[in-house]
């Protein structure tokens, strides 16, 4: 009896940790701080697959964006940003200057190619800021699947309250 009991609590153990797997990896490249928000406020994270992006990394992969619906948000200098250009292209850039005329804030972003600051970037073009960067390897497409579609689907916020 005794050693069913003990294969039983080892086999749900080990479903346990499979079917958190997933979680556990996101936890891991995001920080569980951002993990659990993202169960608070589904619909302020997004990722997107870097092929979509210009410039984009030569290893490709996944970026995880933070996007402006979040109460929190602001974007910073040294905060990299994706934003649509005039030619509805996403870009990914570093900020290097903010300017803020008349409550209008103005993003500049350091070109590497040119050496000087591009033209300015306005809030309607953003859709975010970059949180993360991940590769591409079949994982983390899994595990970044798996995440977006709780965050989407599950009542998981009851999970962590303190109520």
């Amino acid at each position: 009896m005794e050693k069913k009991l003990l294969k039983g609590i080892l086999k749900l153990c080990a479903f346990v940790i499979i079917a958190n797997l997933p979680f556990l990896t996101i936890t891991q490249l995001l920080g569980i701080d951002t993990f659990i928000d993202s169960f608070k406020h589904p619909n302020s994270y997004q990722y997107i697959k870097n092929d979509n992006l210009h410039p984009t990394d030569t290893n490709g992969g996944y970026v995880i964006v933070k996007k402006p619906t979040y109460q929190g948000y602001a974007i910073h200098e040294g905060d990299t940003i994706i934003y649509y250009t005039a030619k509805d292209s996403l870009q990914q850039k570093e900020v290097y200057q903010i300017v803020s005329e008349r409550g209008v804030k103005t993003y500049y972003t350091f070109s590497a190619t040119k050496g000087q600051l591009d033209g300015p970037v306005y809030d309607q073009q953003i859709i975010g800021k970059i949180m993360g960067r991940f590769d591409d390897n079949i994982w983390i497409a899994f595990c970044v699947q798996i995440w977006e579609i709780s965050i989407e689907n599950l009542n998981a916020v009851a999970l962590f309250t303190n109520d």
